[in-house]
């Protein structure tokens, strides 16, 4: 009898640790963005410049080696295409080459994307969270203060098909999101040379 009542404490003491063992962020996080990129997907986001400007990209990224981006500032926007090491622009309603040494940095951004995933900070787990009108399983790094604003990095994971579904820095209470990026995937990513 006393062994039972010995057993039981440690028991209980066991279970927090049990719980907290069940989710490794680090390693759902890395799983999540492998998987995104064994196919193609697109990333859009929408930030503010540091004058206000409203400002929108959209990536669509076609593993091994293909990207198209395009940069939306105010009334103006930006194409670009990389393809291998070679790349695109269009910036004045014509599509040129780039030269090579521009071209090395879009082919030098594209292999980092396709990279494998690391996670180089501590996020912690939160679980099922409903986010977007959905239930998501959530990942969030240590608040932080930035320019007077307490900010975390949160990363939200479809729990049916384990892709990442949005990436937000934005205030811990919510209210404010200060850059978002959201994932699709959809089926038509085709991206070709332009000339």
């Amino acid at each position: 009898m006393r062994t039972r009542l010995l057993m039981l404490p440690l028991a209980v003491l066991a279970a927090p640790v049990a719980a907290a063992q069940a989710c490794d962020s680090k390693a759902e996080i890395e799983a999540a963005f492998t998987a995104q990129h064994q196919q193609p997907w697109r990333t859009e986001s929408a930030s503010k410049s540091d004058t206000g400007m409203e400002q929108s990209q959209t990536f669509d990224f076609a593993p091994p080696d293909r990207i198209y981006r395009k940069v939306t500032s105010g009334t103006e926007s930006v194409e670009t295409v990389g393809i291998g090491k070679q790349a695109w622009t269009n910036a004045t309603g014509a599509w040129e080459e780039m030269k090579a040494e521009l071209a090395l940095l879009v082919s030098t951004h594209m292999r980092s994307t396709f990279a494998p995933p690391k996670v180089s900070v501590a996020f912690k787990c939160l679980g099922t969270v409903d986010y977007s009108g959905k239930k998501l399983l959530g990942y969030q790094t240590e608040p932080e203060t930035v320019e007077g604003k307490v900010v975390a990095r949160t990363i939200y994971v479809d729990p049916e098909t384990k892709l990442p579904a949005f990436n937000v820095v934005g205030t811990v209470d919510g209210k404010e999101e200060l850059m978002k990026e959201v994932y699709s995937y959809p089926k038509d990513v085709a991206i070709e040379k332009p000339l």
